[in-house]
């Protein structure tokens, strides 16, 4: 109580800046800091009443822009720039204080998440992660996990979510933190529904539920219904999605603007066949800023006019579920992610690397020194004795130093060899990264007909000019990546059926790369090189493919109906 009332003194002293005695500012960035997780808005207005320039040291400097980024971020106070959060960690950086060094950066990457730069958020969270297991730090680690794996989640790079929201759960379990442990069980659970393992994911869901009622968070027990709700709209299971759609909505206190329960509740009425209900709650939802929400809205409403024979309705709203469909793949940052990711790897591997040369170095200085001195002690002690005696110690004395130099040329090139080895498997990794697919002598005949359907994509003739290279005996240096793959599909397909079908049936990468194939008419042959199968594995992925989708599998079959799918003459 006593420290309250003299926080409150030292607050008003300075706003109304008249005081002439000197305030010990660190301890009131302490108080400020105590302060932080329970009332985050007096912390701020304590933080505001500190004039910067009484602050005389670098390190109150610091931990002032630290807590000072922090406080505005728990107020919901946008910022700027990251001129402040870069100032503190300059110096934290400079000193090495792992605490504050993982605070940071984890606040860095909040303000990067804010400015929707995702790759630089998750860069500087995956630093932050790095130093908050340094310093034992499992709470601050444990919301690190959490903030990354969403991001990874958003970009749909699910394995990745996975790994990091396992070891969120773990944290949470470990520290007894029913919130984290809970999010984390809840996020696992939306990322087996997107893998299409819908029993692992209701295993999930009802995990992180039970737990959750030892929650006060009615926020997230709405979202864990909100996603059961929509679970059950996959496994055709009609009751209880409509069941947890209507909980989802229980949960909330505002029932005007709860964009996300009415799209789950649309959703859930339309399993039920209730068309009517459907339609009003996803036009509710319609207000969202969720371009992936409204793709889903529109392509469902599309559904309930072409069931009500409304043609022209459904075409008008496939069209619209197209537009934001190709918005959410526009602003995708999965490339962008992934190069983040392995920077800050390739910088850990740099730092143990320095670490560990370092180490070396100073091992092999000292054992030279350590050497140097016995040498000079030891030609000392028989410097009294007779000069034949003494020119063969000196003589030993310096074919021992060139062996000792021989030893410390040989650590140096075997620390340069350990450096050209890490820079290789360097190389090795990347390339790994790299997607990669070689197109081998494709028929000159479907280099016409592929100008034809898509004269002017800039994927075709890039498709085109690995071709004319395989023709002329060579290999090609530039190939399709997972880009390329996902604008030709965007560029044949503006409904999104062959999508809609991977997810549905839960097709792989090489089966879905053939459903593309197949709509422009390349042979089985040329097929199989630009996947890297032969004949006969083409056939077989073909089989594959109609036996997931339910359909007696014949020669060319596949290829017909996919066609009339993506031309409208079916979308199931």
């Amino acid at each position: 109580m006593k420290r309250t009332v003299r926080t409150y003194i030292y607050t008003l002293a300075i706003l109304l800046t008249s005081c002439v005695d000197k305030v010990d500012y660190s301890t009131l960035l302490k108080q400020s800091d105590s302060l932080m997780a329970s009332r985050p808005d007096s912390a701020l207005t304590l933080l505001d009443g500190i004039p910067t320039n009484e602050l005389k040291t670098d390190a109150d400097r610091a931990y002032y822009a630290l807590l000072l980024t922090q406080a505005r971020d728990k107020n919901y106070i946008r910022q700027r720039d990251d001129s402040l959060i870069q100032s503190a960690m300059q110096y934290y950086n400079q000193y090495g204080n792992a605490g504050m060094q993982a605070r940071g950066y984890y606040l860095w990457g909040g303000f990067y998440r804010d400015k929707n730069k995702q790759a630089e958020a998750i860069e500087k969270y995956l630093i932050a992660a790095t130093f908050a297991k340094k310093a034992n730090n499992k709470a601050l680690l444990g919301r690190i996990y959490n903030n990354t794996g969403y991001l990874f989640y958003f970009q749909k790079l699910y394995e990745e979510a996975d790994s990091l929201y396992r070891k969120a759960e773990q944290i949470g379990i470990q520290q007894n933190d029913v919130s984290l442990h809970t999010e984390a069980l809840l996020m696992q659970g939306k990322i087996k529904i997107k893998q299409n393992n819908y029993s692992q994911a209701e295993k999930k869901l009802l995990q992180a539920q039970t737990i959750s009622k030892n929650s006060e968070s009615n926020k997230l027990q709405a979202n864990i219904a909100r996603t059961l709700s929509l679970l059950y709209s996959r496994t055709k299971d009609k009751t209880k999605a409509l069941k947890y759609a209507k909980q989802n909505i229980s949960f909330l206190k505002d029932t005007k603007h709860c964009y996300y329960a009415f799209f789950t509740l649309g959703e859930a009425y339309f399993q039920t066949n209730q068309y009517d209900s459907a339609t009003y709650y996803i036009n509710k939802s319609l207000n969202i800023s969720d371009d992936g929400i409204k793709a889903d809205a529109y392509m469902r409403l599309a559904d309930i006019a072409r069931i009500q024979g409304e043609t022209a309705l459904s075409l008008k709203m496939e069209l619209l579920h197209s537009a934001y469909r190709d918005s959410v793949e526009q602003n995708s940052q999965r490339s962008k992610i992934l190069k983040a990711e392995h920077k800050v790897k390739e910088q850990i591997q740099h730092t143990h690397y320095e670490k560990a040369f370092n180490e070396r170095i100073l091992i092999t200085i000292v054992s030279f020194l350590i050497c140097a001195m016995i040498f000079f002690l030891w030609f000392r002690r028989k410097h009294h004795i007779q000069a034949r005696e003494q020119l063969v110690r000196e003589n030993g004395l310096r074919k021992s130093y060139v062996l000792q130099k021989e030893l410390y040329a040989q650590k140096e090139a075997e620390i340069k060899a350990l450096q050209d080895q890490i820079v290789q498997q360097h190389i090795s990794e990347a390339q790994k990264q790299t997607l990669e697919i070689e197109l081998i002598n494709l028929h000159e005949q479907y280099t016409d007909s592929i100008k034809k359907i898509r004269k002017y994509s800039d994927v075709i003739q890039k498709i085109d000019n690995i071709l004319t290279i395989y023709k002329e005996k060579k290999v090609p240096k530039d190939f399709l990546d997972e880009n390329d793959w996902t604008r030709l599909l965007a560029e044949i397909d503006k409904k999104g059926v062959i999508n809609r079908i991977c997810e549905t049936h839960g097709l792989s990468e090489i089966e879905y790369h053939l459903c593309t194939l197949l709509l422009l008419d390349y042979s089985v042959t040329d097929m199989g090189r630009i996947i890297q199968r032969d004949r006969v594995s083409v056939y077989r992925i073909e089989r594959s493919i109609a036996k997931k989708m339910g359909k007696e599998y014949q020669t060319g079959e596949l290829q017909k109906q996919l066609k009339n799918m993506v031309n409208g003459c079916t979308s199931k």
